[in-house]
């Protein structure tokens, strides 16, 4: 089956606007920091000294805080919600595992306005387990909005046109969390 790149005249901003460029971008993301073409630091993740470690912060290159993530500790599915900036009062999205037993890895994510029911997820992440290679669909479609390849010690995430580059760069790093059993980037 062909998969289907996005019409560059859909956005996808899901944690905001001005996240979302109307060209294709490629993200390198080593460690947990996150650089341009150019080299330039556009996001790092940070783990907080204290508390809890399963929470991530997503900043920006100021370190303004963009999202919070924390996983929900009681979840079989490792079920991880996404905050807008420190503010863990304004869930974005979920993402989780649909099973517990799985081959291939598969993500879901499911917008604010879709999880009470999660009867249909808003976007999925597919990978292998032992691979941190991924692609990033539109729901249970062949549409790809983001893939990842693995490089010498770093990720390569290639962003397509109008698609929220918070949103993926955090998708990426839950997804590897999720893979990897928590052992982070």
């Amino acid at each position: 089956m062909a998969e289907e790149v996005p019409n560059s005249s859909n956005t996808v901003p899901i944690v905001g606007p001005e996240f979302a460029r109307p060209q294709p971008s490629d993200l390198t993301i080593i460690g947990d920091t996150v650089k341009d073409t150019d080299g330039n630091k556009v996001f790092k993740v940070k783990t907080p000294l204290f508390g809890l470690h399963n929470k991530r912060i997503l900043v920006d290159s100021n370190d303004s805080p963009i999202v919070t993530m924390k996983m929900k500790v009681t979840s079989k599915h490792d079920r991880w919600q996404v905050y807008r900036g420190s503010d863990l009062d304004d869930k974005i999205f979920t993402v989780k595992r649909p099973s517990t037993v799985q081959l291939k890895t598969r993500v879901e994510v499911f917008l604010k306005q879709n999880q009470t029911r999660e009867v249909s997820c808003d976007f999925t992440i597919k990978g292998r387990f032992m691979k941190r290679a991924c692609r990033i669909y539109v729901g249970d479609s062949t549409k790809i909005i983001a893939q990842v390849h693995e490089g010498d010690d770093r990720l390569v995430a290639t962003i397509y046109p109008n698609v929220d580059s918070a949103f993926i760069v955090t998708l990426i790093f839950i997804f590897d969390l999720i893979n990897m059993a928590g052992t982070g980037i």
